[in-house]
């Protein structure tokens, strides 16, 4: 990042930025190079950045990130890296996404789960979207639900067994905070590095199913997009419910496996 602007790189801590609201979009291409250089394409070497403007005037940057022996459907694109971000940080409105490329199908759909779908302004490529111009025919699954992945309401959660593993809490307070109105099955994830630094992730889903960011990619996008990036992981965390009707388990130790050999640990909760 030495080419890049040594003042914002320094104000772009963990991967968002306070306080940006008379960010000029000169401003905004050169923050979108700084989140290009977060990708991680080991697959595809095709690098993408992007970055969430929020309505608190906050900007949250985002990377696709690629594993090396997991499924491709693994794979975490750059719009769903800066919206997972923002929502991690507890921003409750996205009001324009821009992107170094044009958005693929399965992004577009992801962005169906934001509350404000049809009013957030996606901008690639020198040009300017509504979601509706871009996915006109989107496939749409109502659980009847009255919120969105920013402001999805909290699942009442109890461990099935006590645990004194403040990593399990942790974990399963992150699950708490998943956005999963399609199968009701919220997962946590803590991951914690050599430095003691924690990363949390949590589940978020998409009516399509492909394109849901399960709980382990979430809290890896947190430490990719901050200064920890390059610290190896020490534990990893996890919290799923006991009778959920799928599981990522598989997926998750392959993801992990590619980048650490730590066993994963489990706490297994109910809805109480």
């Amino acid at each position: 990042m030495d080419s890049l602007d040594p003042a914002l790189t320094k104000k772009l801590k963990d991967g968002y930025l306070t306080n940006a609201q008379n960010t000029s979009l000169s401003e905004i291409a050169e923050i979108l190079q700084v989140a290009k250089q977060f990708s991680v394409a080991p697959i595809s070497g095709f690098h993408v950045g992007a970055c969430a403007i929020g309505a608190s005037g906050n900007i949250y940057i985002g990377a696709n990130m690629e594993f090396s022996g997991a499924p491709l459907s693994a794979s975490l694109h750059a719009e769903q890296s800066a919206l997972v971000n923002a929502w991690m940080h507890g921003e409750n409105e996205i009001t324009d996404l821009h992107v170094t490329e044009a958005p693929c199908g399965h992004c577009r759909q992801f962005l169906r789960e934001l509350n404000n779908e049809s009013t957030i302004r996606i901008h690639a490529q020198e040009k300017t979207y509504l979601l509706a111009d871009l996915l006109p025919d989107a496939f749409v699954l109502d659980p009847k639900k009255n919120y969105g992945l920013l402001n999805t309401p909290p699942h009442k959660l109890e461990a099935i067994h006590s645990t004194e593993n403040n990593l399990l809490v942790r974990a399963l307070n992150a699950a708490q905070l998943s956005y999963v109105p399609y199968t009701l099955n919220p997962e946590g994830c803590i991951l914690e590095c050599s430095s003691g630094q924690l990363f949390s992730g949590r589940t978020a889903e998409s009516a399509a199913y492909n394109p849901t960011v399960n709980a382990v990619i979430c809290a890896l996008n947190q430490r990719n997009l901050s200064s920890h990036r390059e610290e190896a992981i020490l534990s990893a965390h996890f919290a799923k419910l006991a009778t959920g009707i799928q599981s990522q388990a598989s997926l998750n130790k392959a993801i992990l496996s590619s980048i650490t050999n730590v066993v994963i640990e489990t706490l297994l909760f109910e809805f109480c």
